[in-house]
């Protein structure tokens, strides 16, 4: 039976853990928001990785961003002491949204009376204090907002995924941008070709295609983000769209809040599934993701409507969802045939009503309900 709140949730201390990368960390930020709003006053510390910290900063539903180093990552003694640095915090609730020995470990040592994390069925599982069955079904986001029915408090809901940044980061982005040879009076659309993981990316010279077709149709200029190690990769692609004079692959987002910025001055990002996909998502501004056969938009879009769309296998073949299940093993085994098979001329048939409802489409500029 849920119990009443606390009287003062100042008295709460919280820790909640994700760590895994940019877009797992920012779809677990409404676990974070939901605590907040169920618990005002109390503090909530988020657990991630060091290199992904900064996208959290300022955020009111976080108090402390603390940090596993990739030295601590490397070298489980430094794990340790990093484990019981955490347990003298004297946490009263951890909500590990990972569950995989490490985090299991630093969940059991922090000595906190409420410990929640996934019952996968493994013996790990069986150290927390409340497990709770992991509905895979429910996608990335929701399934973790689940795993609050566990706790003995009656929780609110909120689904927000935000970063926050402040009004100087924008500007001295929207700066970098002009002395990059950017016309700011024009629409700018964002363009991300490139993913961590290899087979998520949709074929370059795809790209190439959609990019000249939306500079035509919408008389804009196309910006294309690149990650470390990624630049060589991406400014061949960027070199092959005519006109040149609106394609920039030079504006370097040296931080992830740099990558933020630049998403905020855009009118549209356009790209494979990807964490800079999440990163313009949380900062507010409509994305279209293009989706590899093996991943469901359905799962993995879990704000999926007019501000946020995407095209993935269940459009190409109009199947259903329990279709694409049944065809999921040959998504699989043949996964460069059935991307190829997600034309450029596709996706701009999926592409172009957006550009339409945005008022991107040169000639016909109005005011948007989705801007």
């Amino acid at each position: 039976m849920n119990l009443p709140c606390p009287v003062s949730s100042s008295l709460v201390k919280i820790l909640v853990i994700r760590l895994k990368q940019i877009g797992d960390a920012l779809l677990s930020l409404p676990v974070c928001a939901s605590l907040r709003k169920t618990f005002p006053d109390a503090q909530i510390d988020y657990l991630i990785y060091e290199h992904i910290a900064p996208l959290f900063l300022k955020h009111p539903a976080i108090d402390n961003v603390r940090v596993i180093t990739a030295e601590e990552r490397k070298k489980p003694w430094r794990y340790l002491g990093k484990v019981l640095s955490l347990r003298k915090q004297r946490y009263d609730m951890v909500v590990d949204l990972m569950t995989v020995p490490i985090t299991v470990l630093t969940t059991r040592l922090s000595g906190a009376q409420i410990q929640i994390g996934f019952d996968k069925g493994k013996w790990r599982s069986r150290l927390y204090k409340t497990p709770m069955v992991h509905r895979w079904e429910l996608g990335p986001m929701d399934c973790k907002l689940a795993m609050l029915d566990g706790l003995p408090y009656p929780v609110s809901i909120d689904r927000t995924m935000k970063i926050y940044l402040d009004s100087s980061e924008v500007e001295t982005m929207r700066q970098q941008m002009r002395e990059a040879g950017v016309d700011m009076q024009r629409p700018v659309l964002l363009f991300s070709p490139i993913s961590r993981l290899g087979n998520k990316n949709w074929p370059g010279d795809y790209f190439v295609t959609l990019v000249e077709h939306c500079l035509r149709l919408c008389n804009a200029q196309a910006v294309f983000i690149w990650g470390p190690g990624e630049r060589d990769m991406v400014q061949p692609l960027a070199a092959r769209i005519a006109p040149r004079g609106k394609v920039f692959s030079n504006i370097a987002t040296n931080a992830l809040r740099d990558l933020a910025a630049l998403s905020a001055n855009c009118a549209l990002f356009v790209g494979n599934d990807s964490g800079p996909r999440h990163v313009a998502e949380a900062v507010g501004i409509p994305t279209f993701t293009i989706f590899a056969p093996t991943v469901k938009k359905s799962v993995w879009l879990p704000n999926l409507g007019d501000r946020h769309r995407a095209v993935d296998m269940t459009d190409l073949l109009e199947i259903n969802e329990e279709q694409w299940f049944e065809k999921a093993p040959e998504f699989r085994e043949r996964i460069d045939d059935f991307f190829r098979a997600m034309t450029p001329e596709f996706v701009i048939t999926k592409l172009d009503p957006m550009l339409g409802d945005l008022a991107l489409v040169s000639g016909t500029r109005r005011q948007s309900s989705l801007c």
